[in-house]
């Protein structure tokens, strides 16, 4: 399915297009494995500068005022090139604060637009439909006390700053911006098997400061839903874009390797399994364009994100299995570039929840009529 896009559209698609051809691709994804970067500052400097962070941020709040759906194409392309940055991290961090209503979240967000400080959500997992873990205890007076512990958040290592979910003493949310260096603040992190990482965030004691709440109560209720939503769809793109690529690229493989003396291309078995994994992209393209387009018009509900993540890691990993398979016995060894994609994989299908929660979180959530 190939949507019908804007001209403003189809300018930062063909931009996204380039720009992370140039700075990603499975050489640059395989270096940063083996040097055990997490974050590539240098393609996260020029995302930066070219201002795909205000892409879905309102131009009252000093972005460009387009779109969910128009940051999802620039998500896309860096799942496809194997991009190791915290586009879709960043961007719910950028769009919570947007739609924070304090001056401090304001500055935070003037910062993370201008590059000067990354922020990530550092969220509870249990929005996710995983119950082993609760939002950190917040203590509330002249000032904020921070308390618990947080699992499982990307990119963490890196962040100079988190947007930190919590519960004060009467169960009600907070949303705060706490600085990496903050006292009492450590991060444990462990590589996963693409090469990015997985932290455990420990608050003992951290008091980030009085201006440090960016929204309370219902409002920060609101902004913590949105987020967990943003992330897994982001993530949904990004695994659509490595989806596209694994099967482009087994594509190419089976026109030129030879056997029996005919391309392997040639033998209906695997054109079957080809054609099979080209509709499975194609359906979830169509579902990740349908729901992000619903995001902006203010017509999507927590079940079709769960769908879509749902739908969008079975694909993926069903696709990247189907493309080692489809390369032989070269495409289990190391050296060979389809393994990235499905390393990729396995990561991004079980971030922010994967297709076994998100199912369950979507039968309960249609039963309630969500």
């Amino acid at each position: 399915m190939e949507p019908i896009l804007s001209e403003q559209q189809s300018l930062l698609r063909d931009s996204a297009v380039r720009l992370c051809a140039n700075l990603g691709g499975p050489k640059r994804a395989r270096q940063l494995r083996n040097d055990a970067v997490e974050t590539d500052r240098e393609a996260w400097g020029e995302i930066v500068k070219a201002g795909w962070l205000a892409t879905a941020v309102p131009e009252q709040a000093g972005g460009l005022g387009m779109g969910m759906f128009d940051l999802s194409l620039a998500m896309e392309e860096a799942g496809r090139q194997l991009l190791m940055v915290p586009l879709v991290e960043a961007a719910a961090a950028a769009w919570a604060l947007a739609h924070a209503d304090r001056q401090s979240s304001k500055r935070a967000l003037n910062e993370a637009l201008e590059g000067k400080r990354l922020l990530v959500p550092a969220l509870a997992q249990a929005g996710w439909g995983l119950e082993d873990s609760a939002p950190p205890k917040a203590r509330t007076g002249t000032s904020v006390v921070l308390e618990g512990r947080l699992r499982f958040v990307p990119f963490a290592a890196t962040a100079d700053g988190f947007l930190v979910a919590a519960r004060d003493g009467r169960k009600e949310p907070l949303l705060c911006v706490v600085p990496r260096d903050a006292k009492g603040l450590c991060v444990e992190s462990v590589p996963n098997v693409d090469g990015s990482t997985s932290s455990e965030i420990t608050l003992d004691g951290v008091s980030p400061g009085a201006d440090a709440i960016v929204a309370r109560s219902d409002k920060a209720r609101e902004l913590m839903a949105a987020m967990r939503d943003l992330l897994a769809l982001g993530v949904s793109a990004e695994l659509l874009g490595v989806s596209n690529a694994a099967l482009d690229m087994t594509l190419q493989y089976i026109k030129l390797r030879q056997q029996f003396g005919k391309p392997l291309g040639s033998f209906q078995a695997l054109q079957h399994r080809a054609a099979s994994c080209f509709v499975d992209i194609e359906l979830n393209r169509s579902l990740v364009y349908r729901v992000f387009s619903a995001w902006d018009a203010a017509q999507c509900h927590p079940a079709m994100v769960s769908a879509t993540k749902a739908r969008a890691s079975r694909t993926a990993l069903e696709v990247t299995r189907t493309a080692l398979q489809m390369h032989g016995a070269i495409g289990y060894t190391d050296e060979h570039d389809i393994g990235l994609y499905y390393k990729r994989a396995i990561t991004l299908a079980a971030l922010y929840g994967n297709e076994l929660n998100h199912t369950t979180r979507f039968f309960k959530l249609t039963a309630q009529g969500a």
